[in-house]
């Protein structure tokens, strides 16, 4: 039987599932064959959940045979960030601080993914507590010596290298859509408060975002139709205006406002000015001119807009004091300060040295900022920027300085500096693949839409992705040895 993994959306295997062409049961051994095969080398997970996912396979398979369909997701295997609770299963955030803890309860998005009949197939690695644009145990499925960025790297592996259909990351600053880019898969930043947050672990409670993971836009919409729900356990849930609570999966297949699927007639499409892009790598910038293209030839209106650019100073006088106080309240720092990574122990102490003037006036420049960009979104429907402004680097460059066109800047901050804007606005943000380097590495293109339209977000990225095939493209033939680090 051919691996379903590789190559099939989660729609695809949907259909072969609610058609019997495939049970929940053989879709999922597949994906643990798959893991076997793969993830000794790639490492995207901490803890696959057999014994767990089986069973929940079988009472997949039953429902099904009985008439019983609960969504899209019905026997869909999904892998999940390893600082999302999941009952009864280690929940470690990638730290030692955290190496032995079994979480009590679901967290609320995984309630959601019970309640559609999504199967749990494990945990996935991630940077130490999600403090970081990288994933340093996790290798990347095109090249092994690349980071897959992160902090949701994990994720994101596993979805390239066929070991899971679709995931859950989190989103502080990029943690979604770096990993997406580095990848080359989609990866959807929803709006602030669109899906819970109850029962992650927090980075920054004014910045953290719960999203789906997939090979492409109509995945991710399946997913976040999951996921998205009021919760009142989380005191940032939000339950957004009446229309978005649509199924946004509804104007991909149809289209909207009696339009075609594809057609993106109508829509204006803000295109930031080069101080807010750049610098850029030459293959990055070529493939995001590239796509604009695409989306004009498709009916898109392509605008010029001027964007504030935020700097890294305002956003982590924010984030930096906020997990400080995140990692006081649950008694983990400094009481176990020794169990610490000593990049994450420093960063904690930084956020506690921060006045509070800082932070407050941090505030008040990010309402400012959001106050700008929703304006610049009444005259056009979304931004589309490169996602981050190289592709993926060596693993070891992770944290230090890198050259791009001739410029040099720290690869932190280079990862971060075109997605934490959109973090910072609470604005629904997607990464999706839009071409490859001459090494043969993917490069992302990033979407960010109006509060609460995830569905125009998805649109346009589903548009893009009918006319282009670069979430198709097939991992390297080499075998995992050829791809090995010394």
């Amino acid at each position: 039987m051919q691996n379903r993994l590789q190559y099939s959306s989660i729609r695809e295997a949907a259909e072969d599932l609610h058609s019997g062409i495939v049970t929940p049961t053989e879709l999922l051994l597949e994906t643990f064959e798959q893991i076997e095969q793969d993830d000794q080398v790639i490492n995207a997970f901490t803890t696959v959940t057999r014994e767990q996912a089986l069973r929940d396979a079988e009472q997949a398979e039953k429902e099904l045979r009985t008439g019983l369909y609960r969504s899209p997701l019905h026997g869909i295997p999904i892998a999940i960030k390893d600082l999302i609770a999941v009952k009864g299963v280690r929940t470690t955030a990638g730290s030692q601080v955290l190496a032995d803890h079994i979480a009590q309860e679901d967290a609320a998005v995984i309630e959601q993914l019970r309640k559609s009949g999504a199967i749990i197939v494990g945990k996935t690695n991630l940077f130490e507590f999600a403090y970081g644009p990288y994933s340093p145990p996790t290798r990347n499925p095109w090249d092994h010596s690349k980071t897959t960025g992160g902090s949701s790297g994990g994720s994101a592996a596993a979805i390239a290298a066929g070991m899971s259909l679709g995931a859950i990351g989190t989103d502080t600053g990029g943690s979604i859509r770096i990993p997406a880019a580095c990848c080359g898969i989609t990866g959807l930043k929803p709006t602030y408060g669109r899906v819970s947050c109850y029962g992650v672990i927090p980075l920054s409670w004014s910045l953290d975002h719960v999203g789906p993971m997939g090979r492409n836009a109509e995945d991710c919409a399946i997913i976040f139709d999951a996921i998205a729900k009021y919760d009142p356990r989380d005191p940032n849930s939000v339950a957004g205006p009446s229309s978005a609570t649509e199924r946004t999966t509804a104007g991909l297949i149809g289209g909207v406002e009696g339009q075609g699927p594809l057609s993106l007639q109508g829509l204006k499409l803000g295109v930031p000015q080069e101080d807010f892009i750049g610098p850029l790598d030459p293959e990055v910038r070529q493939a995001w001119k590239a796509s604009l293209h695409v989306l004009e030839e498709e009916g898109a209106e392509i605008v010029n807009v001027e964007l504030p650019r935020p700097t890294m100073e305002l956003y982590r006088a924010i984030q930096k004091p906020e997990a400080a106080l995140a990692h006081r309240q649950q008694h983990w720092y400094p009481e176990r300060s020794e169990l610490y990574g000593d990049l994450v122990r420093t960063r904690l102490q930084e956020g506690e040295q921060i006045p509070a003037i800082d932070y407050l006036k941090a505030l008040h420049d990010r309402r400012i900022l959001s106050g700008t960009l929703r304006s610049l979104l009444q005259r056009v429907n979304a931004f589309v920027l490169p996602t981050i402004p190289v592709p993926a680097i060596p693993a070891e460059q992770a944290g230090q300085e890198i050259i791009i066109e001739g410029i040099r800047e720290e690869a932190t901050t280079a990862y971060l500096r075109l997605t934490m804007p959109f973090n910072l606005t609470g604005l629904p943000a997607i990464s999706l693949p839009c071409g490859f380097s001459s090494q043969g590495l993917p490069i992302g293109l990033q979407i960010a839409g109006r509060l609460f339209e995830e569905a125009t977000v998805l649109r346009i990225a589903n548009a893009y992705q009918q006319l282009t095939d670069w979430h198709r493209r097939p991992l390297p033939t080499q075998s995992s040895s050829e791809h090995q680090r010394d």
